[in-house]
């Protein structure tokens, strides 16, 4: 399998031509995480280091939460220390500030106060959202209803409740990771999940994350979000976050002249503080002592929606908002929420691309590096026209895209997202170890009919009849790997062939009229 340095193939993929006149190129055999498109900032020039294996990231929690259970990767660089959790989301954050990421909740420990990106569709959820405000009651049958796709997981009440029947922690399985110390960079593809699980609503949303170390005290978070199914999407927290307030008492938000200012407010979703980012410098801070330019330190860098970094697309025409406010001083919720809104259309088949930067240090410094990143970071929509593959082997009938296992080469599939193809997901029943190959990644997911909770002079009523909720969080089922994208037609050019798997291994259903290369 040929190894491409990230860089050149970014260079080979920049200058690919697909006309019939180019045909003769070579095809780039890659990951399928490599489809990010660098931002020309170097890597940082220190020891940074990433380990898989759960060491506590020293810092103080909810007693009644358990990190190991959201603990994927600790990444450690210059001035600080990131905690990855297994959706790809940013649990922990450590700096000379003490930890900067809330205490948790018991009924979402790590799934909502924490820096990841969240999706939702306003027409489907803000008619569900006015009937709980009217009927507080009904909330818990509703609950269902709720559409919110979040990167880290899902809500689990149950565990306040006491009630075995409901769902456990569940992170949105992570279906490759690779850290490449040369780079320092952690990548990884997550499933994002439907936060209100059991729900009506699937997900069909695949969220690749890259954490790069940059120097200067600065994380480069890069994301593509892709749709593959499910209904049209127009509102995006990218990221959403915040602080710890004991750690960072202060918030500081950018102006576009260059300045920044002091600012208060609460979260109350009536009246959020906001302000539209091509207003702002494209940072935000939060710091322990405002009359210490040295005071300890932390930066969100959103950029201010100019577009300069990516020529040739256009940043999107719909809202771009950075929101904050406070949501509550006591032990419990020690949390100033952030939120950098993105309000426009995306599709099946469609994608965005986020880019920020977390910044630690002084007070000075972390502003200072903030305005040099802005015009780096990014909030738009992304096309992927690359012919590049990625080979699935297998052996001893075992399908694996590692070539290093020395299996036989099974298959050649789409890297990246590609009009007119879908994902190919390997699953694994663990009730039997049998492998499964689908593009429905709810294949081994049970269902259950749920009554529709709502009155049938309610104009939404029709919408929820006759719906199932989906439990893809039930143990049995392992989320094993992202094989790549194959065709739902056979393309008129080129040479290819209907999707088979080897002997041993199970083919879904909806898998089964799939095509790839020859």
């Amino acid at each position: 399998m040929n190894r491409w340095h990230p860089l050149a193939l970014l260079a080979f993929l920049l200058t690919l031509d697909f006309s019939s006149a180019q045909a003769e190129k070579p095809v780039p055999e890659v990951s399928i995480l490599d489809l990010f498109r660098g931002s020309g900032i170097p890597a940082g020039d220190g020891g940074t280091t990433c380990s898989f294996d759960f060491v506590p990231a020293g810092s103080k929690w909810n007693p009644k939460v358990n990190e190991k259970d959201v603990f994927l990767a600790s990444v450690k660089g210059e001035g600080w220390q990131l905690g990855v959790g297994k959706g790809g989301h940013i649990y922990s954050l450590r700096g000379a500030y003490g930890e900067s990421v809330p205490p948790q909740r018991v009924f979402s420990p790590w799934n909502d106060e924490v820096w990841q990106a969240v999706a939702t569709n306003e027409e489907i959820v803000t008619p569900i959202h006015e009937y709980q405000a009217k009927h507080r009651d009904q909330y818990g049958i509703t609950e269902p209803l709720m559409y919110f796709i979040h990167q880290s997981g899902i809500y689990t009440p149950g565990a306040v409740e006491g009630d075995a029947t409901k769902a456990a922690a569940f992170y949105s399985p992570c279906l490759r990771k690779h850290w490449d110390p040369a780079t320092k960079t952690l990548r990884m593809v997550n499933w994002m999940q439907q936060a209100h699980t059991p729900c009506v609503w699937r997900s069909g949303i695949l969220i690749y994350t890259a954490f790069r170390d940059v120097g200067g005290g600065a994380i480069e978070v890069s994301q593509i979000l892709h749709e593959f199914e499910g209904e049209a999407l127009n509102y995006f927290s990218a990221p959403w976050g915040g602080v710890r307030k004991s750690s960072l008492p202060h918030t500081v938000v950018s102006k576009a002249d260059g300045s920044w200012a002091k600012e208060d407010g609460v979260w109350n979703w009536d009246n959020v503080p906001e302000r539209k980012v091509s207003d702002s410098g494209g940072w935000e801070a939060w710091v322990q002592d405002l009359g210490d330019e040295n005071s300890p330190a932390l930066a969100l860098v959103f950029g201010n929606g100019s577009g300069k970094e990516s020529p040739g697309r256009p940043e999107y025409g719909g809202k771009h908002l950075i929101l904050w406010g406070d949501a509550g001083r006591d032990d419990v919720r020690d949390y100033q929420v952030t939120e950098v809104s993105g309000q426009f259309g995306l599709g099946r088949g469609g994608s965005l691309t986020i880019r920020y930067y977390l910044v630690s240090g002084g007070f000075e410094q972390v502003r200072k590096r903030a305005a040099e990143l802005a015009p780096h970071a990014h909030l738009k929509r992304i096309w992927f026209r690359s012919e590049a593959i990625q080979l699935v082997w297998v052996k001893e009938g075992t399908v694996t895209t590692d070539s290093s296992q020395n299996g036989e080469r099974w298959a050649a599939l789409q890297a990246f997202p590609t009009d007119g193809a879908i994902p190919v997901f390997l699953l694994r029943d663990k009730r039997t170890g049998q492998q499964v190959v689908t593009s429905d990644i709810y294949a081994l997911a049970e269902s259950e009919p749920y009554p529709n909770p709502l009155p049938e002079d309610h104009p939404e009523y029709s919408v929820y009849q006759n719906r199932v909720i989906y439990k893809q969080y039930s143990p049995h089922i392992g989320y094993e790997d992202l094989l790549g994208y194959a065709f739902t037609r056979k393309p008129a050019v080129g040479a290819f062939r209907k999707l088979k798997v080897p002997e041993g291994v199970t083919l879904h259903d909806s898998a089964k009229n799939l095509w790839i290369l020859e």
